[in-house]
This record gives C-alpha cells, sequence and structure tokens, in this order.
C-alpha cells in the first residue's frame, strides 16, 4: 500500500502552504550562507527559499517527492539542490548556515535513539554559530484521549480536479507517544485508494530543549505560533531556533589535542 509521500500530486493537492513558510523564509534572512532542508517534500519551502536568493539543499527519503520537486524547480528556473536522504544518516560533506526541518517533520522519527541521532547529524553540519530551526505540534491531551476526530482538507489540483481529504486519528499510544492515523481521499466523488496508515511522535514541550542540549545545539528562541507568539500550554505549535557553537567541535578538539 502507498504513503501519501509516494503521491507527491496527492500531496501537494491537500498538504497546502500555510504560515510556516512565510516565517521559515524572513528567520532565513538572518543567515548569510547556504541553507539545509530536511524532510523537504515537494519543494514547498525550499523553492521559495531559493528564489529569495538563497543557496539551498533539500533533503528527502521519498525519491517520489525529490522527483517532483526538482520537476516544480526546473519549472520556476529555481537553483536548487535535490538530495534523496534518510536525514538520521545523511553526510553531505559540508556545513550551512541554517537547517530547517519544517510542518512537524521530526515527528516521522518515532525511537529516541533515531530523534537524537537525527539531531546530531544536523549539529555536525552546522557552521560555529549557524542556526537550526524547526517546527513540531504542540499535543492536546483532550485530542488524544478521543480517538475518531477527523480533520478535512480539500483542493483543487493543477488539472483542475476537485480533491477532498480527510486525516483521522484513530489510536493513540501513550507509552511510546505515537499517533496512528488514517488518510481518506475522494477526487470529484470518486474514492481514491487508500494509503498506508501514518505513524508520527507526539513531542511534549519539556523534551526538545534537553534534545538539544544533549548535541550540544543552544535554544535560542521558542514560539507558539508562527507569528512569533510566546509559547504556552494552549499554543498549536513548538517552534524552536537553536544556535550551534561560536567554536566548532573539531576546533576545539584539535586544540585540546594540541596541548
Amino acid at each position: 500500500m502507498p504513503t501519501l509521500y509516494d503521491l507527491p500530486s496527492l500531496y501537494d493537492a491537500v498538504v497546502t502552504p500555510g504560515p510556516c513558510e512565510p516565517f521559515y523564509r524572513r528567520l532565513a534572512c538572518s543567515t548569510g550562507g547556504p541553507i539545509l532542508e530536511l524532510a523537504c517534500g515537494t519543494g514547498r519551502l525550499t523553492i521559495p527559499l531559493a528564489l529569495d536568493g538563497h543557496e539551498v539543499v533539500g533533503l528527502d527519503a521519498s525519491y517520489p517527492m525529490i522527483r517532483a520537486a526538482r520537476a516544480k524547480a526546473d519549472k520556476s528556473r529555481a537553483k536548487v539542490e535535490f538530495v534523496v536522504g534518510d536525514m538520521r544518516r545523511f553526510d553531505l560533506g559540508r556545513s550551512f548556515s541554517m537547517v530547517i526541518v519544517s510542518c512537524n517533520s521530526l515527528a516521522h522519527l518515532r525511537a529516541n535513539e533515531d530523534i537524537v541521532e537525527c539531531l546530531s547529524r544536523i549539529a555536525r553540519h552546522l557552521v560555529p554559530g549557524g542556526l537550526l530551526a524547526f517546527d513540531v505540534v504542540n499535543p492536546n491531551m483532550r485530542d488524544l484521549a478521543q480517538c475518531g476526530n477527523t480533520a478535512e482538507r480539500s483542493n483543487t489540483k493543477p488539472d483542475r480536479s476537485f480533491v477532498s481529504g480527510s486525516k483521522e486519528l484513530i489510536a493513540y499510544d501513550p507509552v511510546q507517544q505515537v499517533q496512528i492515523l488514517k488518510w481518506r481521499f475522494e477526487e470529484l466523488g470518486r474514492k481514491i485508494p487508500p494509503v498506508a496508515l501514518m505513524r508520527l511522535r507526539a513531542f511534549f514541550p519539556q523534551e526538545m530543549p534537553l534534545r538539544l542540549a544533549l548535541v550540544g545545539l543552544e535554544l535560542a528562541a521558542r514560539y507558539g505560533d508562527f507569528s512569533g507568539g510566546h509559547f504556552t500550554g494552549c499554543s498549536p505549535n513548538q517552534i524552536y531556533v537553536a544556535r550551534a557553537a561560536r567554536t566548532s567541535r573539531i576546533s576545539s578538539l584539535n586544540a585540546h589535542a594540541s596541548t
């Protein structure tokens, strides 16, 4: 059974741009070097960043998504390097002034060791003083306790066909902190074959600051929405900006070895 990420045209039809893209584009203006976007999908953020004048690399584990992103970049004449890769294990052999993981994409990493490995890889790819910016959903305990909640989305595809999608929470594992979601789609009244269940990690507010510190990243800011509002328990999102140490680990190790 295909996943939603095997169907980029369907993904683009129901997961449309929102407030996160302008937020990251504004933040990117504060950096003076290359940007890496992990879990870049079909380039919804990567391509606008490139059109803003940034040097951008986009990485995603799904080849169909990367193929669609390359086609969109060619059409818009955006200069972007797209790479198929796993955000837990990537090694691009270069450093970036900023790394972005948008749209709750870290939630696809359900195991603690995978989350730490991804953040460690990010830290290794940042220049001294470089920024990591990412967002995850702020869990609503009432929603997690009421399986069966459904969110509806609809849009018109480029071929003018109308697509509607519904995302239903069918189970939540409180021990593993994993939500199990089911997507259903219809196109002009025709049901589209189902896609595989989606399993997403729920992150609670005390987790991320500790994980960032664990890999040597300093928390610079935490927001509750993409307008930069203060984070509270009722905020819809947890939006983090973290900074790499001003002195690289490699430089510190070399200095220590020479003494």
